[in-house]
């Protein structure tokens, strides 16, 4: 097996994750040949279902991923993918979190102007889209049963615990904490990268859908829903979560 080391990065959407996998590549680590915002692709493109591995499947993942000279990948969750990273030896796991709250409406706003979602609140987008508490929720595969309470709040806090790097987007020493764990120096980077966060990439995807009132709210800058708005059940055990990892 290569002497790589391999960076895991536990990527919650609209948490900061696309800084992230750019800070990666600006760094010199190495990506999975075909990617999409650091999650491994197929041959066919479609992103590899590394969430739903089992930890054998998992482990032999990452040895494959080492072998091929791969030193950062992103997913998106899955316990026991997650369990295998953390207990192989060669890997580093990085996770980064945000404000549940700032995250849900991040939510809302990129789905919306990317007309892929036509809610006009964000309580209606988080009842069409079952969005319930995306960071605890992401532990657990479709296969998965569990019942989102304090117990399941508890057994993420020992999970991310264990991470080598926590990073809470904001924080005034993130980037410090992230060079003196990753050794990583160059942070001149965009925080997005992709043509659904260009502002006339989306102007232009809404008019072509007949979106123009939408398209007109994008060339503004105006940002929909409050903090208010967004339902307490949603992002509560996130909250939990978050008070337990940062104080």
């Amino acid at each position: 097996m290569s002497n790589i080391r391999l960076n895991v990065f536990l990527h919650f959407r609209k948490a900061g994750g696309t800084r992230i996998v750019n800070l990666a590549s600006a760094n010199g680590e190495n990506l999975w040949e075909d990617h999409d915002n650091g999650k491994p692709c197929d041959p066919f493109g479609s992103v590899i279902d590394l969430p739903n591995m089992n930890e054998a499947d998992a482990t032999e993942f990452l040895d494959q991923a080492m072998e091929k000279g791969v030193s950062f990948i992103s997913v998106a969750g899955g316990r026991d993918f997650i369990e295998a990273a953390l207990n192989h030896g060669s890997v580093t796991t990085i996770c980064s979190l945000r404000d549940p709250i700032k995250t849900c409406i991040s939510n809302y706003n990129y789905d919306y102007y990317l007309a892929n979602a036509n809610d006009s609140t964000i309580q209606s987008y988080v009842h069409t889209r079952g969005y319930e508490n995306p960071y605890i929720s992401s532990f657990y595969s479709g296969h998965d049963e569990f019942n989102l309470d304090i117990g399941e709040v508890d057994r993420v806090v020992n999970i991310l615990s264990r991470f080598d790097l926590l990073i809470q987007l904001g924080h005034p020493d993130s980037d410090r904490s992230i060079e003196e764990t990753l050794g990583w120096k160059n942070f001149d980077v965009k925080s997005h990268s992709t043509s659904g966060e260009d502002r006339l990439w989306k102007i232009f995807n809404l008019l072509r859908k007949g979106k123009l009132l939408r398209a007109v709210s994008l060339v503004t800058g105006k940002k929909r829903g409050l903090s208010s708005d967004v339902p307490v059940e949603s992002v509560r055990y996130d909250q939990m979560l978050m008070e337990r990892l940062f104080g």
